[in-house]
C-alpha cells in the first residue's frame, strides 16, 4: 500500500522530533527505506503499528554517535549507520593523506644528489608557503560559504570543521614550521631528519586540506538532493 503524503511527512517530523536528524543527505535516502518497510508491513498492519514496528528496527541505526574518522574529520556526530557508509570515504581520504605527506619528501630524497644546499632550501621553504596558502585559502573559503548555504550535510559539517580555533593553529604552525625553519638544512648528513620534518608539516596541514575539500562533496550532494526534490 503506498503511503500518502501526509504519512511520509510524519516519517520526516518524528526523526526530526526524537532523532534531531537533520542532515538533509541522509534524511530522503532514510525516508525512502522506512517508507518502503512500512508500506510491506502495512500488508498486515495499520499505519500506526507498521510505524511504530519499523521505527523500533530502526531505532539503534538512527540514535547519533560522535565520530573522529581517526582525527583525520575532527569530530563530528552523525546518525550510526551514516558512518557505516561513510567508511569508503574515509579510508580514500586517509590514503590519500599519507600519500601526500610522502610525496614531496621522497621526491626530494630521490633527487637529492642532483642539487645544491641552497636550491633544497629554496624548493622546501615555496613549497610550504604553497601548502600554507592552500589550507588557509580553503579555511577562510569553505567557513564564509558554509555558513551561507541552505543545506546541511555530512560532508559539510566535516568540512565546517574550519573555523577561527584552526586559522590561528595553521597560522602558529606556519611561524615555526616555516620562517623559522628557512635555509636551516646546512649540510646534507642532515638532509634526512629535515625531511622527516617535512613529512610532519604535510601530515598537519594536508589534514585539514582533506577536511575542507570535503566541501566540494557537499556541493555534490546539494546537486542530487535537488533532483530528488524536482523529480
Amino acid at each position: 500500500m503506498k503511503l500518502s503524503a501526509e504519512q511520509i511527512h510524519q516519517i520526516e517530523e518524528k526523526l526530526y522530533v526524537d532523532y534531531d536528524f537533520y542532515y538533509d543527505d541522509a534524511k530522503h535516502e532514510v525516508i525512502d527505506h522506512i517508507a518502503s518497510e512500512i508500506e510491506e508491513e502495512m500488508e498486515t498492519n495499520s499505519f500506526e503499528d507498521a510505524f511504530c514496528k519499523v521505527l523500533q528496527k530502526w531505532h539503534d541505526r538512527l540514535r547519533e554517535v560522535e565520530w573522529s574518522g581517526m582525527h583525520l574529520y575532527g569530530k563530528i556526530k552523525m546518525p550510526l549507520f551514516y558512518k557505516d557508509q561513510l567508511m569508503p570515504t574515509f579510508r580514500n581520504d586517509l590514503f590519500i593523506w599519507i600519500f601526500i605527506s610522502l610525496l614531496a619528501p621522497l621526491l626530494i630524497y630521490l633527487f637529492k644528489d642532483s642539487m645544491e644546499i641552497e636550491t633544497i632550501n629554496s624548493v622546501v621553504f615555496n613549497y610550504k608557503i604553497i601548502v600554507f596558502a592552500i589550507a588557509v585559502i580553503l579555511n577562510q573559503y569553505v567557513l564564509k560559504k558554509y555558513k551561507e548555504g541552505n543545506y546541511t550535510t555530512v560532508y559539510g559539517q566535516i568540512a565546517a570543521f574550519s573555523n577561527k580555533k584552526n586559522i590561528t593553529a595553521l597560522l602558529l604552525m606556519a611561524f615555526s614550521m616555516i620562517f623559522m625553519e628557512q635555509n636551516l638544512i646546512k649540510y646534507r648528513e642532515t638532509l634526512d631528519g629535515w625531511l622527516g620534518m617535512l613529512v610532519f608539516f604535510n601530515a598537519f596541514y594536508f589534514m585539514f586540506i582533506i577536511k575542507y575539500s570535503n566541501y566540494f562533496r557537499h556541493l555534490k550532494m546539494i546537486k542530487n538532493i535537488k533532483k530528488w526534490k524536482n523529480a
